[in-house]
């Protein structure tokens, strides 16, 4: 919540109305006696906030932001996380030749121009397709790729194809630098959990702690008697970062059990593990009726849809006639894209170009796919889709995972740390987005879900703590008005 101090203007604009006001015959034009002394009196008052907002920022995290904050929760053992690169991305590359090698300087490049290099260097001794793993140059949550993406080998050896296709998500996700507000609220946790006595909240901060870990959640000896399971959480900065892999608990892990974030704190017998969510999947489908020109480019009636046959990173070849359903160049196009296993992220994109392949259409687009592998078919946009679909992530992204019975979860539920989907949220949500700032929905019908999704209640399994966290798996966005 960072706070700015009014300018010495503001200050002195102020006294000179209250001037006016209670003394209106008198000059307090610019220059006069009267003028010089409220801008004196201006200025201390200026010099005097901005001295009480620094140390304001020095001491209290709500008013402070960027290096102020930083240098705050360096003071508390907190350093802000820098950016990271995604490792272990999978690529199968075609090798036309009986035998071959690559180098350990081999590298690769994805359509938004991202570089990756090989984990080391190798051979091959047969033709066909070969699975090299790469690990990324560049840093950001945007080096981390799903499956299907396209990348272009950069100067491949003799026998080896220049294109490669991932397989899998990366076993480690890239991550951007820790923001303010990330930050913030780590180094909130840890102001409540002074003392560093092993308690929930303690936990809570040391899990925070690792590289990839942006939220954090404890439970309370469900297992066993001094048993305690952290159920951990990406940063919200792109679709997929949330979800974390086994490499990131296993580092959480490896924080805890042992190490000097802990050493000295943690309890004589305490067992604890580092898990990730259960991922309770749920789609959504809705259909919005909007002001005049923020529906649908396109289409006959509110549920068109082109059958999809496949995605190529600048194009998607669809089966029926797109002219048929209206749709032009410059009309914009949805497709969900999976990001990770169920978990598909609704993109749009521009249509630049319409070419008749054979028996179906390609409808080239402005910006590649990220994805190759798609859910569902093509469907039309409008103005308010990408905010649409942003507000929808962000209701999900919102939510941790269930409470045990009987209660043991650190934070506990409540309004600021949900666990279930509140339909009056999703609906609050939807009607809030604005487009060059206005609201632009007048009305939402919902398909799925009609009513409040409840997560599962958290319990042990198998001597493992399940926690059951709702996540957005697929997502419909349909207009009852078309933009003329």
């Amino acid at each position: 919540m960072p706070y700015e101090t009014p300018t010495v203007d503001d200050v002195l604009n102020q006294g000179l109305a209250e001037w006016r006001s209670r003394l209106p015959e008198g000059d307090v034009s610019e220059g006069s006696d009267p003028w010089h002394m409220l801008k004196t009196f201006a200025q201390m008052i200026g010099a005097s906030m901005f001295n009480a907002l620094t140390l304001a920022r020095s001491v209290n995290p709500k008013y402070s932001d960027g290096s102020d904050l930083t240098e705050l929760a360096a003071r508390f053992g907190l350093t802000r996380k820098e950016a990271t690169g995604a490792e272990g991305l999978t690529l199968q590359i075609n090798c036309t030749t009986s035998s071959g090698t690559w180098l350990a300087s081999l590298q690769a490049r994805s359509a938004d121009g991202l570089t990756y290099q090989v984990t080391s260097g190798g051979s091959w001794t047969s033709s066909g397709i070969k699975s090299i793993v790469f690990n990324a140059v560049d840093t950001g949550a945007a080096t981390s790729k799903g499956d299907g993406t396209n990348f272009t080998i950069l100067s491949p050896p003799a026998g080896m194809e220049s294109t490669g296709v991932q397989l899998g998500a990366a076993t480690t996700a890239g991550r951007d630098e820790e923001t303010d507000e990330e930050l913030r609220e780590r180094l909130l946790n840890r102001l409540q959990g002074l003392g560093n006595s092993g308690s929930r909240s303690n936990y809570v901060g040391w899990a925070e702690e690792a590289t990839n870990v942006a939220e954090a959640f404890a439970y309370w000896e469900q297992r066993a008697d001094l048993a305690v399971d952290c159920c951990i959480f990406g940063p919200k900065t792109s679709p997929g970062t949330r979800w974390l892999a086994a490499a990131d608990a296993t580092e959480v892990e490896d924080l805890i059990n042992g190490t000097a974030i802990t050493e000295g704190y943690k309890p004589v017998g305490a067992d604890f593990d580092a898990i990730l969510p259960t991922k309770q999947n749920q789609p959504v489908d809705l259909t919005l009726d909007s002001d005049e020109g923020y529906g649908r480019d396109w289409g006959t009636a509110w549920n068109t849809e082109l059958t999809l046959v496949s995605l190529a990173a600048g194009y998607a070849k669809v089966s029926d006639d797109p002219t048929a359903q209206n749709l032009e160049v410059g009309d914009r196009i949805a497709v969900n894209c999976q990001v990770d296993g169920a978990y598909y992220h609704l993109e749009v994109r521009t249509v630049t170009n319409i070419v008749v392949n054979g028996a179906n259409w390609d409808l080239y687009v402005d910006e590649d796919f990220t994805s190759l592998v798609a859910s569902g078919n093509v469907i039309p946009a409008g103005p308010t889709t990408e905010g649409t679909v942003t507000a929808l992530e962000a209701a999900f992204d919102a939510l941790g995972p269930a409470d045990t019975s009987p209660a043991s979860r650190w934070p506990p539920v409540s309004s600021v740390k949900p666990c279930d989907l509140v339909h009056a949220e999703l609906n609050r949500r939807i009607m809030d987005v604005e487009v060059e700032g206005v609201r632009r929905h007048l009305d939402v019908t919902w398909t799925t879900p009609g009513a409040d999704v409840t997560a599962t209640t958290s319990a042990v399994s198998g001597a493992v703590l399940v926690a059951n966290c709702i996540r957005l798996t697929t997502c419909h966005i349909r207009y009852n008005t078309l933009n003329e």
